[in-house]
C-alpha cells in the first residue's frame, strides 16, 4: 500500500481531531479530569472525583470549625469500543486507495465518524437517565421556547447553575416547530468556531440550540395506584423504599416528585416557589409484595452543606410521575436535554499498549479522550489489520441544578 503506516501520530492524532469536531452532547460534559487518569487503567476500573467541598456559615464572632466532610462522585471506566479494519496482500496491492486523503476518507473517517456517534450517543443516554429536573410533557413537543428553554433556564437560575456552557439538545421534529414559531427569538452563534459544530442552529435564553439524533425515546413506568413513601428517609439517602401494588414498573430515567417536599438554593438554602423538587430512578425497579426500593438521584439532603430540599420527605407522602404530564403511565417520547457542562463528568483513559507494529495513543487536549490506533501484521494470514480504540466512562457531578431533561413527543 501507498499509505504510510509510519505517521502514526497522524493517524491518531487527526482522528481524535476529527472525533471532537463531531461530538455535540459530549462537548457539555465536564471532562477537566481526565487530565489527571493518565494511567493505564483495567476495564470496569472506577474513579472518585471530589465535589467542592461547601462551609456552613457561623453566628457571631466565635471560632466555630467545623469536620470537612468529602464526596466524591463515581465514574465507571466500563465503555471500551472502536473500530476496526483490515486488509489481505492481494486486496492491498489491486484495490487498496493510495495516499493519505483517500486513507483517510475511505478508512479512517467512517469509523471515526461511529466512534464519535457512539460517544455522542453514550452520553446522551447517561444524561437523560441521570438529569433530575423537568419540563415538558411527556408525548408532546413544546409549543415555545418559553415551555423548554425558558422553562430550563428558570430551573437552572433557581438551583445556580453556573451561566456558561449551556446547551439545549432537542429531536429534530421538535426543533422545527419552534423554529418556524418562533424565528426572531434565535440569535447567531457568537464563537465562530460553534458554525463547525454539527447540529448547531443558534442561541436561545443562553442556551447553543442543537438539532440532535442522538437523543432517547423513554416510554414511562407503570403505576397501578397511589406510590408512597414507605419509611423518611435518612439524609443523604440515595434510595427510597416505597409503597406500590405489585407488579407497578419503574423504568430507569423515570422522573418522580414527593409531595410538599420544595428544593432550596444551595447557597441561600432558601425554597423559591411552590413547584416540589424532581428526582430521577437511576436503576429500573418491579413492585415486589406491595413495596418497593427505588435507586434515586440525586441524594436527597434536607440539612447540613449539601442541603437540597426544605423538610424531610414524611412517610406515606404520595410519588407523582413525571409531574406535568397528564396520566404518564406507559407514555412515550423523545428526551431533549438542557445541560451545562458540570452537570455531568466524562473521563477517557488510555488502554494498554498492544504487541503490535505500531500502537500510538492520542489524546484530545481539550476534552482529554484518547483514542489509540493500533497496526499489525498477520503472518498465517497475509493480512494486515487496523484498529481505533478508546474507552470513556461518566458520572454525576451537579445532575439536580445544571441538567433539565425536556419532555418531547
Amino acid at each position: 500500500m501507498a499509505n504510510s503506516f509510519l505517521t502514526t501520530d497522524w493517524l491518531a492524532m487527526d482522528a481524535v481531531e476529527h472525533l471532537t469536531s463531531k461530538l455535540v452532547v459530549a462537548k457539555y460534559f465536564n471532562s477537566d479530569y481526565s487530565g489527571q487518569f493518565k494511567l493505564k487503567y483495567p476495564v470496569a476500573d472506577t474513579i472518585r472525583v471530589q465535589y467542592p467541598d461547601q462551609g456552613a456559615i457561623r453566628n457571631g464572632l466565635t471560632f466555630t470549625p467545623e469536620a470537612l466532610k468529602t464526596r466524591y462522585t463515581t465514574v465507571v471506566i466500563d465503555e471500551p469500543f472502536g473500530s476496526d479494519f483490515e486488509l489481505d496482500s492481494v486486496e492491498a496491492v489491486l484495490s487498496a486507495p493510495r495516499g493519505d486523503e483517500q486513507f483517510r476518507k475511505m478508512y479512517m473517517t467512517p469509523r471515526v465518524d461511529k466512534i464519535a456517534q457512539e460517544i455522542d450517543s453514550r452520553c446522551a443516554l447517561y444524561a437523560y437517565q441521570h438529569a433530575a429536573s423537568l419540563v415538558g410533557v411527556l408525548g408532546t413537543n413544546p409549543a415555545s421556547f418559553d415551555a423548554c428553554s425558558g422553562a430550563a433556564l428558570e430551573i437552572m437560575t433557581q438551583l445556580g447553575a453556573p451561566e456558561a456552557d449551556r446547551a439545549m439538545l432537542l429531536p429534530p421534529a421538535a426543533a422545527r416547530g419552534l423554529k418556524a414559531a418562533s424565528l426572531g427569538q434565535f440569535n447567531p452563534s457568537a464563537d465562530i468556531s460553534k458554525m463547525f459544530r454539527q447540529g448547531i442552529i443558534g442561541t436561545v435564553d443562553g442556551f447553543d440550540v442543537y438539532n440532535s439524533m442522538s437523543l432517547y425515546r423513554h416510554t414511562a413506568g407503570t403505576w397501578a395506584f397511589a406510590v408512597t413513601i414507605t419509611t423518611a428517609p435518612a439524609n443523604g439517602a440515595s434510595t427510597l423504599a416505597v409503597t406500590c401494588t405489585t407488579g407497578d414498573t419503574f423504568k430507569k430515567g423515570d422522573k418522580f416528585a414527593i409531595a410538599a417536599v420544595l428544593p432550596v438554593h444551595p447557597m441561600t438554602k432558601r425554597t423559591f416557589g411552590t413547584a416540589t423538587k424532581t428526582f430521577t430512578v437511576t436503576a429500573a425497579a418491579t413492585g415486589a409484595s406491595s413495596a418497593a426500593t427505588l435507586s434515586i438521584s440525586p441524594a436527597i439532603y434536607y440539612e447540613g452543606p449539601h442541603q437540597n430540599v426544605d423538610a424531610q420527605p414524611a412517610a406515606s407522602a404520595a410519588l407523582t410521575l413525571w409531574p406535568g404530564t397528564p396520566s404518564p403511565n406507559g407514555k412515550a417520547g423523545t428526551i431533549g436535554l438542557a445541560i451545562q457542562r458540570n452537570a455531568f463528568a466524562l473521563v477517557g483513559v488510555e488502554l494498554d499498549k498492544l504487541d503490535v507494529t505500531i500502537c500510538k495513543t492520542s489524546r484530545d487536549p481539550d476534552s482529554g479522550i484518547p483514542i489509540r490506533f493500533s497496526h499489525g501484521s498477520d503472518f498465517k494470514e497475509s493480512k494486515k489489520g487496523s484498529r481505533y480504540d478508546t474507552c470513556v466512562g461518566m458520572g454525576e457531578f451537579y445532575n439536580d441544578s445544571c441538567a433539565v431533561a425536556i419532555a418531547c413527543a
